[in-house]
């Protein structure tokens, strides 16, 4: 069973919903983010989504753009990722680890080995937020060579034929899009979620999580009980990691005061 498979296996016995955080790698330098990426279990978080730097994210906002815009400046790349993920298991075998980027990152470093090296590097998943279902033939060939899961998007105007199509390839768990738009630029509702979340589970049987514009640790803790198996924060932690490093603090107080928030969604969303 894939890391990703027994962290829902476990948490459904016990009735939790999962935290999933996202932290984009190399942001603000390789050590402040190795040191914040070690310590995110210890904090609650039980899968962690590793950001592959990039660019042009067209699905993230301004927030995790330029994350990705600071660490690419220090020297971040999709290799530096994988060792990231590589000196992390020397002492985590046991936390998910999914790595979230664009399929230029993919195709660059090549798709005869990506997945492999991801594969060794103890990567569980990967999650190519611009690559659509149409084209996922492309990679399936390369994917289905390793253990690695191939985690896909869900829309929230997506209808139910679409959706069937999308769990049929997906593995792992299915992502549900909050709301329109891109991440951390405004707040989801939790309405219009819950009714996706419903018309998900009524057309398979993955676990759904649900993220983009979850802002608050009181927020998250509104959508740990939609019915949802998870929830993502991404842009919030980011944006702490933005704060603290343009404050001019050092290493150990940026890791500090990211994990301190990360503690306070984490103590939400496990709220029973």
């Amino acid at each position: 069973m894939n890391r990703i498979e027994k962290k829902f296996s476990e948490l459904k016995e016990k009735n939790q919903c999962a935290f999933v955080s996202y932290i984009c790698a190399g942001d603000p330098n390789y050590q402040t983010s190795f040191e914040i990426l070690k310590n995110l279990p210890a904090a609650g978080v039980d899968i962690i989504e590793l950001g592959v730097p990039f660019l042009d994210p067209s699905g993230d906002g301004p927030i995790i753009e330029n994350a990705a815009k600071r660490a690419i400046q220090n020297g971040a790349s999709l290799k530096k990722t994988l060792q990231m993920v590589t000196d992390f298991r020397k002492n985590d075998k046991t936390t998910p680890i999914i790595l979230m980027g664009y399929y230029n990152s993919f195709l660059k470093y090549g798709l005869d080995k990506i997945f492999v090296d991801a594969g060794n590097s103890g990567t569980d998943g990967i999650l190519i937020v611009d690559l659509p279902l149409e084209e996922e033939s492309e990679i399936s060939a390369q994917v289905a060579q390793t253990k690695i899961l191939l985690i896909n998007l869900i829309a929230p105007l997506t209808n139910e034929g679409r959706i069937k199509k999308i769990a049929k390839i997906s593995q792992g768990f299915l992502y549900l899009i909050s709301m329109l738009g891109i991440t951390g630029t405004k707040q989801a509702t939790v309405e219009n979620s819950k009714i996706n979340v419903a018309k998900i589970r009524e057309n398979c049987d993955l676990p759904v999580v649900v993220g983009f514009g979850i802002q608050t640790p009181e927020q998250a803790g509104e959508f740990s009980k939609i019915g949802a198996d998870g929830v993502v924060i991404g842009s919030a932690i980011v944006r702490e990691i933005d704060e603290n490093f343009h404050a001019k603090k050092s290493t150990r107080e940026i890791v500090e005061n990211v994990i301190k928030k990360v503690k306070d969604f984490s103590d939400q969303i496990k709220m029973v």
